[in-house]
């Protein structure tokens, strides 16, 4: 009960601080962008808040997990992304004074048609960042209560859009800065116990030469149909059915099916079975860099390269990130934001590393569920007998819920924002309706992704955003030579072929090898492309943009000079 209780406090005070936006919400500037008089300070909480999300929280653990040191990529690319963001973005874009990116692009560039195709953008990027976000509702949810993966997705999905209805970007502000507090020590706390762990010694069998066993009699639930290679031959006692087999039986080595709903008991010393979609690493192969397990279609180092440009430039390009900066009071104060979230995230991103090698031996059952993505909740009941592990737990699942529910809630503005704000110029009741209509449809799509990892939506979004949006805005900002129709070109072809490459793989056209690396995985071309198209084609126009000095002035010259027109 203690992890319930835990949880149902972030969501409580999740209500609570997002209806005291109620009384705020009245005006277009109030709602969009909290009259853009949020403190640095909180409002670098909030950002940490959305940025601290279920992709790193529950996937990157998940993916150290499965696939070892090879997953440290994703949260360099991200470090490197805030950094950029806050040497390039922040501050001349707050500067400018727009409440969304749409909203800048039109501004910048004189072409309201821009305007809508860079909103349809902003709705597919994040689309799929929310769909991983409800995602880690649904597993977490399920692994705490017992309930279908459904009722989590639901349950979010309607509370974060009554929260956003509700108090609008004022009242997401204070909800998302107090959810920082639960996500970061969600994560400080277990770690310090682990690391004392990892110091007594009860860490070590990580890195052997054997596949991950059990260390004690474990139970590992099945939530739905898997088929699992087990790696040598084990008596278990299955609840529920494996093909045709119940009961106290003794299992072959080999692929074997189960029946979802089942639970089968392993005892002490056994090898761990994996999914057959998972490939069995030996300790010694999980820890080689670089190794032949899988990932990129069997090309780590193009998965490599790739990983880092989609998160560094993706950041750079995530709407619910950078519409953060449009509540500072100045771009200065919006660069310093930045900075305290670099200097907030760090050891965040340090720690989360520790989840996911801390699984290999604590949670071995994950490989053969199908769950891995719970392994960063699964930990603390592993780590600690009784009251204690109990403790850590619900410190662990209180942090997850405040990780999902923080990022859903800024995502969920910018979607609602580009339909209400940008593709039907429409006001505070129209942004309301539309933030219910893209919940429910959210919903609706997230029930269908329960066996895609968390990482793998949040990869595709990252890789859309940095071939379309985050071209747009360094171009844009940063070259005086940029056109309307330069960036239309950027982005139809940048976010057009990367969003072709992540749907064939979503739907399983490619499985296996280079197209499955250049398709799933496409930031390394996708990318420059984006940028070559939009310079080219802006080199080639004689299209001019009116008060072009103006608005570099406006965005680049500090605040204190304040330039006219």
């Amino acid at each position: 009960m203690i992890p319930i209780v835990a949880v149902g406090f972030v969501v409580v005070m999740t209500l609570v601080l997002g209806t005291t936006g109620l009384r705020y919400a009245r005006t277009t500037s109030n709602f969009f962008v909290a009259s853009r008089t949020v403190h640095p300070v909180w409002n670098a909480f909030a950002v940490c808040g959305e940025a601290m999300s279920a992709a790193s929280y529950l996937g990157v653990p998940a993916l150290i997990f499965v696939f070892g040191f090879e997953m440290l990529w994703p949260l360099v690319g991200w470090t490197i992304g805030f950094l950029l963001l806050s040497l390039f973005i922040a501050a001349p874009i707050r500067r400018f004074g727009s409440y969304t990116i749409p909203e800048f692009i039109e501004g910048r560039l004189d072409s309201p048609r821009l305007r809508q195709v860079v909103a349809i953008m902003v709705i597919v990027v994040s689309w799929f960042f929310f769909l991983a976000q409800l995602k880690g509702a649904g597993v977490v949810t399920r692994a705490l209560l017992g309930t279908p993966y459904w009722v989590g997705v639901l349950a979010v999905g309607a509370l974060v859009a009554m929260n956003l209805s509700a108090g609008g970007m004022r009242g997401i502000t204070f909800v998302q800065g107090f959810q920082f507090f639960f996500i970061f020590l969600g994560i400080l706390i277990p770690f310090a116990v682990m690391s004392t762990v990892w110091f007594r010694g009860d860490l070590d069998p990580i890195i052997t030469n054997s596949a991950p066993v059990f260390l004690d009699e474990t139970a590992v639930d099945y939530p739905n149909d898997v088929s699992i290679d087990l790696p040598n031959a084990t008596k278990v006692d299955i609840d529920g059915s494996v093909g045709d087999q119940s009961g106290l039986v003794e299992l072959s080595s080999g692929t074997h099916e189960v029946v979802g709903g089942s639970t089968i008991t392993w005892p002490a010393g056994a090898s761990a079975p994996h999914a057959s979609t998972i490939g069995a690493l030996t300790g010694t192969e999980w820890a080689q860099p670089l190794g032949d397990k899988g990932v990129g279609g069997g090309h780590p180092l193009y998965f490599s390269f790739a990983i880092v440009l989609a998160n560094m430039f993706g950041l750079m390009g995530l709407p619910h990130i950078v519409v953060r900066f449009y509540t500072n009071p100045t771009g200065r104060e919006a660069r310093r934001t930045n900075l305290i979230v670099l200097a907030l995230i760090a050891p965040y991103y340090a720690m989360l590393p520790l989840f996911g090698a801390a699984s290999r031996v604590l949670s071995p059952g994950l490989l053969g569920a199908g769950t891995t993505d719970s392994a960063t909740v699964s930990v603390g009941e592993r780590l600690v007998d009784g009251t204690g592990g109990e403790l850590i737990t619900a410190v662990v699942s209180a942090g997850a819920a405040a990780a999902f529910l923080s990022t859903s809630s800024g995502l969920l503005i910018a979607m609602a924002g580009a339909v209400s704000h940008d593709l039907m110029s429409a006001g505070v009741r129209q942004f309301r309706v539309a933030v219910w209509l893209v919940a429910a449809a959210s919903v609706l799509v997230a029930l269908a992704v329960e066996t895609t990892d968390i990482n793998v939506l949040i990869g595709w979004s990252t890789s859309i955003a940095a071939s379309s949006i985050a071209p747009l805005l360094v171009l844009g900002i940063w070259w005086t030579r940029l056109t309307s129709n330069g960036a239309l070109a950027a982005i139809v072809v940048g976010g057009g072929a990367s969003t072709a490459a992540v749907l064939s793989t979503m739907l399983g056209l490619v499985d296996s090898g280079w197209p499955l690396a250049i398709l799933g995985t496409p930031a390394v071309w996708s990318v420059p492309l984006a940028f070559a198209i939009g310079i080219v084609v802006s080199l080639r126009d004689r299209e001019t943009v009116s008060d072009l000095g103006y608005k570099f002035a406006l965005m680049h010259v500090p605040d204190r000079f304040e330039p006219q027109p």
